[in-house]
């Protein structure tokens, strides 16, 4: 890709084909969700809305929208105070978390509760950031604007067991890591008992299992229990 301008002196010396100077579109895959009006979210959740605060059509000097969305809607991420009520908000955790090295793994079509049998088969030695693919990925093509609550999710032995391989952050396909109506929102705690980033609502229906780096920002509402966010892949 070529620059506009030439480069720094420290460009120069830094500068190679894996850096973001030289990182083309074909290599960046998107795996947010769009957020929107009609967009699915969780059961009992308030929908989006977006609000039409200055329109230049009807004379405004600018067009302005205001949103109005709660913090767990679309591709988000849990902080700890979310289900543990404990104070850990989302910016307690660094941004290394959410930047690097990631792998992503497909426990089938035919999966419903991800269990320590559905992880074991796959290579997760020495990873920290782990996304897992399943059928909710297809869900967001063919059921847009609805919920759905057979969705996949992780029992409460799967979380601990990727809990006790050492991941730091897990991402899932659908709007939680929790099977659906489970009381006690076991997987949720394994997962943050262990001080793992949960990330939800990501669109795998795209990506082969494989390694990546993940690019993975929540916006900067450090005070609260969670956050939507901007998740994608390089490779």
């Amino acid at each position: 890709m070529a620059l506009s301008r030439p480069l720094t002196p420290i460009e120069e010396k830094t500068a190679t084909f894996e850096s973001p100077l030289f990182l083309s579109a074909d290599r960046i895959i998107d795996i947010s969700v769009e957020l929107r009006p009609d967009m699915p979210v969780y059961a009992q959740d308030l929908p989006v809305r977006f609000d039409d605060t200055m329109n230049m059509d009807r004379g405004d000097w600018v067009n302005l929208t205001t949103l109005h969305l709660n913090t767990h809607v679309g591709t988000h991420f849990d902080a700890l105070h979310h289900v543990l009520n404990n104070g850990q908000m989302m910016g307690d955790y660094p941004l290394t978390r959410f930047i690097g090295p990631a792998r992503v793994i497909d426990v089938g079509q035919d999966v419903y509760e991800i269990g320590p049998a559905h992880l074991k088969p796959h290579d997760i030695e020495g990873v920290k950031r782990l996304l897992v693919k399943t059928k909710a990925s297809s869900f967001w093509q063919s059921h847009p604007t609805t919920f759905r609550q057979d969705f996949p999710a992780f029992t409460q032995a799967g979380a601990q067991y990727l809990a006790d391989a050492g991941i730091e952050l897990i991402g899932i396909d659908y709007l939680s890591v929790e099977l659906y109506d489970v009381p006690e929102l076991p997987a949720h705690k394994a997962f943050m008992n262990a001080g793992i980033t949960i990330l939800e609502g990501i669109n795998l229906s795209h990506v082969k299992p494989g390694d990546y780096t993940l690019v993975a920002l929540p916006l900067k509402l450090d005070a609260l229990d969670g956050t939507p966010g901007r998740a994608v892949l390089l490779q």
